[in-house]
């Protein structure tokens, strides 16, 4: 119980620091309510499909009220929706005077499945973990609320987003440990090669990345994230942060298993020599590697799968390929977490050697 009053008096105080606040100018956008498609008919029109469709509003001023509209797909975009009747849909409504004057279809209600699928990772994490799951839930809550409400904000105040993403970073690997671990010698040991490591993978990430004169700005979302709001920000730093944010879960995850079997074998033979030890956790270590490197790369690949679709489908050469900067930022994630992994299995093996 002290560790989660501890815990909500740190993002009480989070949130008095950051409050939220909006960064880009308001501008007026349609109301969006919850629907369901009551009633559906499809019909072709100019080598294309239109949809004319009834539904019924589920939430807000306009609730159980029927309204009826048409949907034109575009053929090979995210548009191109195969809708049905009794799908749950979310409309933008235009209104004047508390009357509907326009409806549209803004996209698909996927938020009830998104919940779903959550609710059934936090039970299994909680009746396979017990208790060391709920701490893993809470500490996974922890931590994107870190990076909501004080990355962010940070980033958008103009400070470094390196800089930025290594406090919040820290803090996270901080909490992280003491609630599954508790604050031990050996979650201590843990905490700083985490940190190293992620460290280490952020520096490998700026020089490279700089060698590599990448911008940051291939990204579409980044790309929008420019075009519509005037928000300064270093873009080639957040390309960096995003590898470090990126690398924590697999550093966390080979630090404690070295640290831990390192503790563990100091426990059961104390005569252990600190050589001996280290020896024993850089071989844990290469077992460990592969697998973890081969996580984080096929990670990156699997995001990348369209991308790769397509040129294969262009006949484009391999070395121009990876000189495309989107690519060559892929490469250098994929790259850099490996290099901050497989040098967290000495960081690890020696700090814990030398404390266990």
């Amino acid at each position: 119980m002290r560790k989660l009053h501890i815990l909500f008096m740190f993002f009480l105080a989070l949130t008095l620091i950051f409050p939220s606040h909006s960064y880009s100018e308001e501008t007026k956008r349609p109301d969006r309510y919850k629907a369901v498609i009551i009633d559906i008919n499809q019909f072709n029109k100019d080598e294309g499909k239109i949809y004319e469709i009834q539904a019924k509003i589920s939430n807000g001023p306009y609730k159980d009220k029927l309204v009826n509209f048409e949907y034109t797909p575009i053929q090979g975009t995210q548009t191109d929706i195969e809708l049905e009747k009794g799908m749950s849909i979310i409309l933008n409504v235009d209104s004047s005077n508390g009357k509907i004057s326009q409806i549209s279809l803004y996209d698909v209600e996927r938020r009830t499945v998104l919940k779903v699928l959550a609710i059934t990772f936090l039970v299994l994490l909680i009746i396979f973990g017990g208790i060391k799951g709920i701490c893993g839930a809470i500490s996974l809550i922890a931590t994107l609320l870190l990076i909501v409400f004080l990355l962010i904000p940070l980033v958008l105040k103009g400070i470094n987003p390196i800089i930025a993403t290594i406090i919040t970073s820290s803090i996270a690997i901080l909490i992280s440990f003491l609630l599954i671990s508790g604050f031990s010698r050996k979650s201590l040991c843990a905490i700083i090669s985490t940190i190293g490591g992620t460290i280490i993978a952020g520096l490998c990430a700026f020089y490279f990345g700089n060698l590599m004169s990448l911008t940051g700005l291939s990204d579409d979302h980044v790309q929008t994230l420019v075009a519509y709001t005037d928000i300064a920000i270093d873009y080639r730093g957040l390309l960096f942060s995003g590898i470090i944010i990126g690398t924590i879960g697999a550093v966390m995850d080979v630090s404690m298993s070295i640290t831990s079997f390192i503790f563990e074998m100091k426990q059961k033979y104390p005569d252990t020599s600190q050589g001996s030890l280290f020896e024993s956790g850089l071989n844990v270590g290469r077992d460990i590697m592969s697998t973890m490197a081969n996580t984080l790369i096929l990670a990156y690949a699997g995001a990348s799968l369209p991308l790769f679709l397509f040129f294969a489908v262009m006949d484009t050469s391999f070395v121009d390929i990876i000189n495309i900067e989107f690519i060559s930022e892929e490469i250098l994630r994929s790259l850099c977490g490996s290099m901050g992994l497989i040098l967290t299995i000495p960081l690890s093996s020696f700090i814990a050697s030398i404390r266990a």
